[in-house]
Parts: structure tokens; C-alpha cells; sequence
């Protein structure tokens, strides 16, 4: 009899995810190799091929594609079980502001994550740019608020660092601009738009300005879609987009670490929960 290890399920559900190995692996903290021997011993497990790598990606056979569903659920399930095992004494009302900033195409998986971790609180989330959540959080409508560090503040607990990379669509095509880099940005104030517009300021880099927004997750869309290129942070990454080895010589960009800000009595327990969500999810 042969037990099932839950590592490897979440190795095939990251790849299946993010349909890209080394992408998976970096997620994970592992080699693409690594996540490779793990899948393979997956599929002779199961006995049939879970994956399908062509010149697109990664796409999942119809074993695959049965198993997934499947495999989602039982990670959820042994999170619960954890969950309950530790369960922190968190309870009551609580509102948080979430940064869409980290890994913006996860968000719902994070939140979901953290309403499991919490299951005697009543959860409700707020997502949003950082200066609106803390002023939220100032004004009283939320008790906790995880936005971007301030160095200056005596509430504002570190949660995860996110380095700030160039990302480019994975078929990174010419803009047809010449040396002209197209980009695709934040309005400001943006640390993701500072960075960008100094690296390329350093390197003496011509550029224009193809999409202005709001919205993180807009930014990463268009990026994906090939309307341009843009700084955001590695959290960001996955199907359809990569780091332009093209860009590497602009330069190092800056690390954004997001905190937890606020002074609510429960604020301990829900930096360990957020620390242990984003561990699981992005690591």
C-alpha cells in the first residue's frame, strides 16, 4: 500500500497553475529538476502522464485534468486540518485591507486561504492600493490593513518581501518602435513606476508610456498580452509571463516589503496566519 504525499500534489497543482516548471520551482523553492523527478514520481504513482510540456508550455493530459480538482481539494482539506490542529484564538469580527500588489491572480486563493486558517472569525476583506487602505484603517472602517512598509511607523510589522523584476509576455515580441521600450505602468504614486522610470533613467533607456492605470492586476493583463513591458514584483509572475533576459542589463531594482498595519489585539496571530498563507502560496 502506497501513501500519497501531499508535497507532490502541491508540486503538480503549482506547475498545473502556472503552467511553466521553473516558474513552479521558484515558487516552491526548488530547481525546475527537482519539480521534474517530482512530478515524474507523481505520474508513475498514478500511473499515467499528468503533464504535457510542448513549445506554449505546460497543458495537462486528461489524467491531469481529472486529478487536479481532485488535488486542489485535498490540499485544502490537509490546510484545514492543520488550521484546526493550531487553530489561533482568533475570533470576532475582523475587517482586513489586502494590497493587490503580491501575486494579484492569487489573491482569491490567498483570501480563501486565510478565511480557512481562520475559521472562528468573521472575515471580511477590503482589496486596494496601499495609501487607501491605510487611510481606512486610520479612519476606523478596517482593524487591520497588510499595505506596503513604513520604516516610520511603529505598527507597521513586516509580513514578505517581494523583489521588484522587469516582466515582459513570454512570447516577448518588438513593439516596432525601434530601441523605444514600450511600457505599461501605474499611475502615481507607484514604487513599481519609480523603480521602472529610474532603472531605465540609469541605463539611458529610451521609452514611451502605452497604458496608464490603477490597477496591478491591469498592468500585469496588458503585459501579458504583449502591449508592452513593466516592473512588478516577482510574486506577479506565472502563465504568460517571464523575466526579459533582454532587460537584465538595466540593472538591480528595489525589494517592496508589504506589512501588517494597525494595532489591533489579534494583530500577532494574523501576521503568523498571513506568513504561513504566503509561504504556502508563493514560496
Amino acid at each position: 500500500m502506497h501513501d500519497l504525499d501531499t508535497d507532490l500534489l502541491r508540486c503538480f497543482v503549482t506547475v498545473a497553475d502556472d503552467r511553466n516548471f521553473t516558474v513552479a520551482g521558484a515558487r516552491l523553492g526548488r530547481s525546475q529538476s527537482a519539480i521534474s523527478v517530482r512530478i515524474k514520481k507523481l505520474e508513475d504513482l498514478l500511473g499515467g502522464q499528468l503533464l504535457l510540456r510542448n513549445n506554449q508550455g505546460v497543458s495537462l493530459t486528461e489524467k491531469g485534468k481529472a486529478l487536479y480538482p481532485r488535488a486542489k481539494q485535498i490540499l485544502n482539506d490537509s490546510e484545514r486540518l492543520l488550521a484546526e490542529m493550531a487553530r489561533p484564538s482568533v475570533s470576532g469580527r475582523l475587517r482586513i485591507g489586502f494590497l493587490e500588489y503580491v501575486s494579484p491572480h492569487r489573491i482569491p486563493d490567498l483570501l480563501a486561504s486565510v478565511q480557512r486558517q481562520l475559521p472562528d472569525a468573521d472575515l471580511s476583506f477590503r482589496v486596494g492600493l496601499s495609501r487607501p487602505l491605510l487611510s481606512a484603517l486610520k479612519s476606523g472602517e478596517l482593524d487591520l490593513a497588510l499595505a506596503l512598509h513604513d520604516p516610520d511607523s511603529e505598527t507597521s510589522a513586516p509580513i514578505i518581501d517581494d523583489p521588484l523584476v522587469w516582466v515582459g509576455p513570454s512570447e516577448l515580441q518588438a513593439d516596432g518602435a525601434g530601441d523605444t521600450l514600450a511600457l505599461c505602468m501605474m499611475q502615481a504614486p507607484c514604487i513599481y513606476r519609480q523603480a521602472a522610470l529610474k532603472s531605465l533613467s540609469d541605463a539611458g533607456t529610451a521609452y514611451r508610456e502605452v497604458l496608464t492605470c490603477r490597477s496591478i492586476q491591469s498592468v500585469r493583463s496588458a503585459v501579458m498580452s504583449g502591449l508592452g513591458v513593466s516592473v512588478l514584483g516577482r510574486s506577479c509572475l506565472g502563465e504568460g509571463l517571464k523575466i526579459p533576459q533582454t532587460l537584465q542589463q538595466l540593472g538591480e531594482l528595489p525589494v517592496a516589503t508589504l506589512s501588517l498595519h494597525g494595532s489591533d489585539p489579534r494583530k500577532p496571530e494574523i501576521s503568523r496566519t498571513l506568513k504561513g498563507v504566503f509561504r504556502d502560496i508563493l514560496d
